[in-house]
């Protein structure tokens, strides 16, 4: 249990932070439609974090709490020392973060997952690629416009 629970915990830190990042990106970001974008990223991740701690706790643990220490500086999103309200520069952070957001899931998904959490941590890796592949859109037509 004690794994399971590890690697729950992380993707739980992982969430929270991705919730953080995107909630200060929609903050900085001067395009209505980026705030609204981010806005709605940051709350499925409070939703996807509040799902995973649902099964730690479930499974008898105690869910992470916060940001966890075993991950890259850096991890998610606009990093609190970017004092920039670029939005370019904002989307590109946001694509560095979430692409370290999908590591961890494809690190999850390669373990041994219990039967009951497998969908759920699929289904939230989908939705992580999908906004991924979202912001390299967005970043293809900032580039051409």
């Amino acid at each position: 249990m004690g794994d399971v629970q590890d690697t729950m915990n992380d993707l739980i830190s992982i969430c929270r932070d991705s919730e953080k990042g995107f909630g200060k990106a929609a903050k900085r970001v001067n395009r209505e439609d980026l705030r609204r974008r981010f806005t709605g990223i940051a709350r499925q991740r409070a939703v996807f974090a509040d799902e995973l701690s649902a099964y730690v706790r479930k499974i008898g643990g105690e869910p992470a709490s916060g940001q966890g220490g075993n991950r890259q500086k850096n991890s998610r999103g606009v990093p609190p020392d970017v004092a920039t309200n670029d939005d370019a520069a904002i989307l590109d952070e946001c694509e560095t973060g979430e692409e370290n957001t999908l590591r961890h899931y494809e690190r999850a998904l390669a373990k041994d997952l219990p039967v009951p959490v497998r969908p759920i941590v699929d289904r939230q890796r989908l939705a992580v690629q999908e906004t991924l592949l979202d912001l390299r859109g967005l970043e293809q037509v900032r580039r051409a416009g």
